[in-house]
């Protein structure tokens, strides 16, 4: 649950009023796959190898003055990982949106 949420609370943060944001769950052969994905600010592709280090944060812009503390997303990738999962993030840069997936085992 904290694991959705923090993603969706992203999603939410960094796309404007009026966006997309769309929340998944598939089977994938052994493992459920999650996937929270909006039309949001998107992430610099420097940026994307970073994005689940503790502290990281992308360039606050004046509309996004009120940013969280950066560790959301460490957060995201240390709660998976205990439950033996991994997660991912894509963005095909700034202005196009975001895409994180995670994939647990089923139990």
């Amino acid at each position: 649950m904290q694991v959705i949420a923090n993603l969706l609370g992203n999603a939410a943060k960094y796309t404007p009023d009026g966006g997309r944001i769309a929340l998944g769950a598939a089977r994938d052969g052994m493992r459920v796959r999650l996937c929270v994905e909006d039309n949001g600010i998107g992430i610099d592709g420097g940026l994307l190898p970073q994005v689940f280090d503790l502290f990281t944060q992308a360039e606050r812009t004046p509309d996004r003055s009120q940013g969280g503390l950066g560790i959301g997303l460490a957060l995201v990738r240390t709660m998976v990982a205990l439950h033996g999962g991994e997660v991912q993030a894509h963005s095909d840069g700034p202005g196009n949106g975001c895409r994180f997936t995670v994939w647990l085992p089923l139990a």
